[in-house]
């Protein structure tokens, strides 16, 4: 894909599932990749694992994501290695999942901090030298419930939404300096999350984990799960010089699990 070779690019969250498939696809495609997570051991296996699949050298910074000051170290860690970034692809972690008055205000002050104030520290560190290039790439990796909500993910929904108006907002802002503003909204990937999921519905329902999983699995269209890499791809494909008119967008990849058609 045209545009990646040698490009510096920011996985966050990626010691597993979405983030590390979205890491891989960015190595194979020969980015210099810089992976955070804040399971230092889970990351650097991770790191390991994408070496030995793609012959990439891959570079990772500890970082949780709901302390600012872990953001600031990692984004020092990487302008100290590779100077400035080209591509800046902000995974999460799992927010609590519990109906709303079982979530405490330090559950929030968490996630706003993991969401919304990562977000704002990392793109403000990063948009200035992006501006002086006059190119960049901003990927915002949210979810379905940004679509179509679900019982008990109020953090999840309203966070992630105000991300992807985030993301509207500076997409136009800085369209005529050659940097782009896109989120992702994917349906259910075959990750740890999906699987904590499934366990969670069979406790629930009294069923069996593989039925939870196929209860899932029959209401997406595709009747399939995606896979980490699938999001890779088009991660890949919006921070290439190919997707240079896309911006501002907020992309739905579910296997046709939401309905609303816009």
């Amino acid at each position: 894909m045209r545009g990646l070779a040698g490009k510096v690019a920011i996985v966050t969250a990626a010691s597993s599932g979405i983030g590390k498939g979205i890491a891989k696809v960015l190595a194979s495609e020969g980015c210099v990749v810089h992976i955070s997570s804040r399971d230092e051991v889970k990351l650097r296996k991770s790191a390991e694992e994408i070496m030995k699949e793609t012959g990439k050298e891959v570079h990772l910074s500890p970082c949780d994501l709901t302390k600012p000051s872990d953001v600031r170290k990692m984004l020092s860690e990487v302008k100290s290695k590779s100077g400035s970034v080209d591509f800046l692809v902000i995974n999460f972690g799992d927010p609590k999942v519990a109906p709303f008055m079982d979530i405490t205000e330090e559950d929030w002050d968490s996630a706003i901090n993991m969401f919304l104030k990562s977000t704002v520290i990392m793109t403000r560190s990063i948009l200035p030298e992006m501006a002086k290039k006059g190119e960049g790439r901003f990927v915002f990796i949210t979810s379905l419930t940004t679509k179509q909500v679900l019982e008990n993910f109020a953090i999840s929904a309203s966070l992630r939404a105000a991300v992807v108006s985030l993301s509207k907002v500076l997409s136009i802002e800085y369209a005529q300096k050659g940097i782009t503003f896109n989120s992702i909204s994917q349906g259910y990937i075959q990750t740890p999350r999906l699987e904590n999921i499934a366990k969670r519905n069979a406790e629930k329902m009294n069923i069996s984990v593989e039925q939870a999983y196929d209860a899932i699995r029959q209401g997406i269209p595709a009747k399939r799960f995606g896979k980490p890499e699938e999001i890779g791809y088009l991660v890949s494909f919006l921070c290439s010089s190919d997707s240079a008119y896309i911006n501002g967008t907020n992309i739905q990849i579910d296997g046709g699990l939401v309905k609303f058609p816009f």
